[in-house]
């Protein structure tokens, strides 16, 4: 897919981003704002896409009343396919046995619109629905002002090919905690996201308070992005092998929850309970990888046999197969 979407307007050459790392906070924002409206049934998502294109260009939509002016700004609106995945029935079953590239189009592009794919048709009867494309790695909410002070958050950067972030262990532990536990702990998430360094836990619930006078749309903007940041970090990064853990797998050594780990890096001798819990985010999942990888090897190299190495450690079979 484009990153920007390049068009021509009276001579004009002009263009609109099309990834979520490319968005300027402004536009972020607003973008979460109408998810919520779409969310509710009060603007569907093609209207999504025109009003941000039409924010972005500084244009206003109810002067769109021309025809060809009309059409115009729906094509462009069309070829904007960051913000959404399309969910087909049964986990996308229709999609399986597609090339990676008409799969991706599948996902992006309205199957009523799809050009050259012959699935499409097939694809148009079936009960799809769009949903937020949730895996991103970008801060896009980087400073946020409650009770009259100005707080900046984390940082994440991929530049040159490598990921950088600034959350520390407990941080990115607690922070993951408050996100699962919905609308009501948004306040006390958006504290520990942008609690000033070094981070302190009684220091983000103390914050909490200010934060909740936030208005809502724009605590849902921070959780978004955060979830998103997880979702980048544990699907298209090697720190995905960290939850590959099957769901029904039951507790292990090895496989120990997050605050556990914490404690087991301090044994390790890693540093003082103090020190892990402030230790750099990446550098605390690479060594949880690290430990994870080391035992599957050591239970091969002494000759467990896979199904027991499985039960040990939780992991899939055709995981384990994929560390030599």
């Amino acid at each position: 897919m484009e990153e920007r979407i390049r068009f021509t307007v009276k001579g004009e050459e002009y263009s609109v981003p099309n990834r979520w790392e490319l968005l300027e906070p402004y536009d972020y924002l607003k973008l979460i704002e109408d998810a919520g409206l779409m969310a509710s049934g009060r603007l569907s998502p093609g209207m999504l896409k025109a009003r941000y294109v039409c924010r972005h260009m500084g244009w206003r939509l109810d002067r769109f009343r021309r025809r060809e002016s009309i059409e115009g700004l729906a094509w462009i609106a069309e070829r904007v396919t960051f913000p959404f995945v399309i969910l087909y029935p049964d986990n996308d079953a229709a999609l399986d046995g597609l090339d990676p590239h008409t799969r991706r189009l599948c996902k992006r592009i309205d199957p009523h619109r799809l050009r050259g794919v012959s699935v499409a048709r097939y694809l148009r009867r079936l009960d799809y629905r769009y949903a937020l494309d949730d895996c991103f790695c970008a801060q896009l909410v980087p400073f946020v002002r409650a009770g009259g002070t100005g707080y900046r958050g984390y940082e994440v950067d991929t530049s040159f090919g490598r990921l950088t972030c600034s959350l520390t262990a407990l941080q990115f532990i607690e922070a993951r905690s408050a996100l699962d536990g919905g609308a009501p702990l948004l306040p006390l998430l958006a504290a520990i996201l942008y609690h000033p360094r070094p981070y302190d836990s009684e220091g983000a619930k103390r914050l909490a308070p200010a934060f909740a006078l936030l208005p809502p749309a724009e605590l849902q903007a921070v959780a978004f992005c955060f979830r998103s940041f997880v979702n980048y970090l544990f699907g298209r990064t090697g720190y995905w092998l960290l939850t590959a853990a099957r769901r029904d797998a039951p507790p292990s050594p090895v496989s120990a929850g997050a605050l556990d780990s914490l404690y087991s890096l301090s044994a390790d001798g890693y540093g003082s309970l103090r020190d892990v819990e402030r230790m750099n985010l990446l550098q605390y999942l690479s060594i949880l990888r690290k430990k994870l990888v080391d035992a599957v090897r050591s239970m091969r190299s002494a000759r467990m046999k896979p199904a027991d190495i499985e039960r040990e450690t939780g992991l899939p079979l055709d995981v384990i197969r994929t560390i030599d």
